[in-house]
């Protein structure tokens, strides 16, 4: 298996493990600088860097949807050189018992084979309303 084809598997594996909670695999997919970026304007922190910000962040999804996990289904995946990108969409059920329903890009930079950086597109509009009941970021 080529470089490539590597780094989409290991793209796969991180939002698989994403939705089972596996904090400590979803942890060691990353570069120790490895940063999870949301470049969508909402209220969550715009990005986490470093393998414990990561720790501390993916170790709360399971409180955030206890009944499913944070499911995300791949819907295609390209990937050239040190990047991978993803379109996908979620369905899990937030602790509110709203439905989280959200589609997503993701883009992310490989190094030496682990994600050095996972940018994150995603509809903020909804992600606001189901996690903050519609409270608008200033």
């Amino acid at each position: 298996m080529n470089e490539v084809e590597k780094n989409k598997q290991v793209a796969r594996s991180y939002l698989e493990l994403i939705g089972k909670g596996d904090v400590d695999a979803v942890v060691d997919l990353f570069t120790d600088d490895g940063a999870i970026i949301v470049e969508s304007k909402t209220m969550l922190p715009p990005e986490v860097r470093g393998k414990e910000a990561i720790r501390g962040l993916v170790a709360m999804l399971p409180q955030i949807f206890p009944e499913t996990g944070l499911r995300i289904i791949v819907d295609d995946v390209t990937a050239e050189e040190n990047r991978v990108a993803i379109r996908a969409h979620s369905d899990a059920k937030h602790v509110s018992g709203k439905m989280y329903q959200n589609r997503y890009h993701f883009l992310l930079y490989f190094r030496d084979g682990k994600i050095s950086s996972s940018h994150e597109y995603l509809d903020s509009l909804h992600l606001t309303d189901v996690f903050f009941d519609g409270a608008r970021p200033e």
